[in-house]
């Protein structure tokens, strides 16, 4: 199984703001809804379009490794030299054979997964 992921939030015009996201792709829904409780759906997006200009997330609200504690979480963005914008018109292509697909309802912060498998 993959552990590519799409991440996007579906704006209140029916527009998507989407990034590409390298590691633990099967298990982020947790991390998104830490991240929500945490934060509002406006930072999400300015993360999400800070990340297009590197290439994507390289891991996405991830634990710090030495503590696993939750509240230590930080996300990582590639350094990709090419910038890569995941929108409405390439978010059902599966991105860099991405295996899962996170789309948050900016408005409501519900979210919807879609997997390959």
């Amino acid at each position: 199984m993959g552990t590519h992921a799409q991440l996007g939030l579906k704006m209140p015009d029916d527009s998507i703001v989407g990034c590409y996201v390298h590691y633990d792709g099967a298990t982020m829904t947790a991390r998104i809804n830490r991240y929500l409780s945490k934060y509002t759906t406006t930072n999400l997006a300015m993360l999400i379009l800070t990340a297009q200009g590197s290439g994507g997330i390289r891991s996405f609200h991830t634990p710090d490794w030495q503590t696993e504690d939750p509240k230590d979480s930080s996300t990582e963005l590639l350094d990709d030299s090419e910038p890569l914008v995941i929108d409405g018109n390439n978010w059902n292509e599966w991105i860099y054979g991405a295996a899962y697909k996170y789309l948050i309802n900016y408005e409501t912060g519900k979210i919807s997964k879609r997997s390959r498998y």
